[in-house]
């Protein structure tokens, strides 16, 4: 075996070994997500070859300025959605306490797309509607277009509503970890993440608090850099971990430093540094890279080219990192548990169950830790 195909064993083998009974509080979106692939040529009612890649969708649309195109959709699925839904559906998998607060019904009455999500959560607060998303699913990536008027609902005041501050400070007391996501979508997050600060640096101990800014493409550079200011400010109550995709950090990085940087590693170890934050992590398809004070590392995952789902292959990702923190693994091992719960989730178009997890680390290790089918 080479070192890295013996390191991952290693992980597959820590992961067993280690129980997961922490406590977790995930929040605030929620989406119903529609996953569809489009039309390229049709053979017949039941046969259709598929526009294969985003480029190719791009070509097709541009092709059709001052004209008119007409694309079919064909929908494959309905599930729930929202990156916070979709995360916290892999912790629950996983087998941690997850309590669940975002958009996932108005009244108090669940959606039911979330009904069995719900059921298996250790408890549920609901905010407002959903949002709903048109999921266009391509072999190299997605294109999400989304309906979340709703979504303005979820904030501070919202959630104190439910969780009235002498009931919610004794809940955060007993969480390891706090996962907020999907900022970009949720317009006021901010009051959420600086209310949350304040309590948390309340507690007897240190938590850990996983934010994703979810292609903040759309939000200006000052609302990134408010973001990013506030993320800097609770950082001194709480660990924040940082979770970017590669075209996020991108955009951070050109908020911070006014220029991308090739380098991901290097990358990470710099917004890291300048927000003093307890890691930050980078994700591209292909790979991941975290930066720590002690350090930062980088490793290859089990990419395929033929995915059968990517619409929440992030948050799988975000879910599987937050796994191996909460199970007590180094850095590099809680980027493999990352890239390993993407990779089965793009493969099997769910979530992995502990057991499912390891088997499938283990399998990547006898494969010798190369791209896989």
């Amino acid at each position: 075996m080479t070192e890295k195909t013996k390191r991952v064993s290693h992980v597959a083998h820590s992961l067993a070994a280690s129980p997961a009974k922490a406590e977790v509080l995930i929040g605030f979106d929620g989406f119903i997500d529609e996953i569809i692939r489009l039309v390229d040529t049709r053979q017949s009612v039941d046969a259709y070859t598929p526009i294969s890649t985003i480029s190719e969708f791009g070509q097709r649309v541009q092709a059709a300025a001052g004209l008119s195109c007409n694309i079919e959709m064909v929908p494959e699925q309905i599930k729930l959605g929202g990156n916070g839904p979709i995360m916290a559906n892999n912790l629950v998998e996983q087998g941690f306490g997850v309590t669940y607060c975002g958009a996932l019904g108005a009244g108090g009455k669940v959606n039911p797309v979330f009904s069995d999500f719900v059921n298996r959560c250790r408890d549920v607060i609901t905010l407002c509607d959903p949002g709903h998303s048109e999921a266009l699913e391509f072999d190299d990536g997605k294109v999400i277009m989304g309906k979340m008027v709703t979504l303005s609902q979820v904030n501070w005041e919202a959630v104190l509503a439910q969780l009235p501050e002498d009931k919610l400070q004794p809940m955060l007391e007993k969480m390891e970890l706090i996962g907020c996501v999907n900022w970009t979508m949720l317009p006021n997050m901010n009051s959420i993440l600086v209310g949350l600060g304040g309590l948390l640096a309340k507690r007897s101990r240190r938590a850990k608090l996983f934010i994703d800014l979810t292609d903040p493409r759309k939000r200006s550079q000052g609302d990134i850099a408010e973001v990013l200011n506030i993320l800097k400010i609770i950082q001194e109550g709480v660990d924040v971990v940082l979770g970017l995709n590669e075209n996020e950090s991108r955009q951070v990085a050109t908020v911070l430093f006014g220029k991308e940087g090739d380098d991901l590693t290097s990358r990470a170890r710099e917004i890291r540094t300048r927000l003093g934050l307890f890691q930050v992590v980078i994700h591209p398809t292909r790979s991941a890279a975290v930066a720590t004070a002690e350090g930062e590392w980088f490793v290859e995952g089990p990419f395929t080219s033929k995915p059968k789902l990517t619409t929440g292959a992030g948050d799988n990702f975000n879910a599987g990192y937050c796994n191996g923190l909460l199970s007590g693994l180094d850095p590099e091992a809680c980027l493999l548990t990352g890239v390993c719960s993407s990779g089965f989730y793009v493969r099997n178009c769910r979530s992995a169950t502990r057991p499912e997890l390891v088997d499938f680390i283990h399998g990547w290790a006898e494969a010798g830790c190369g791209e896989m089918p």
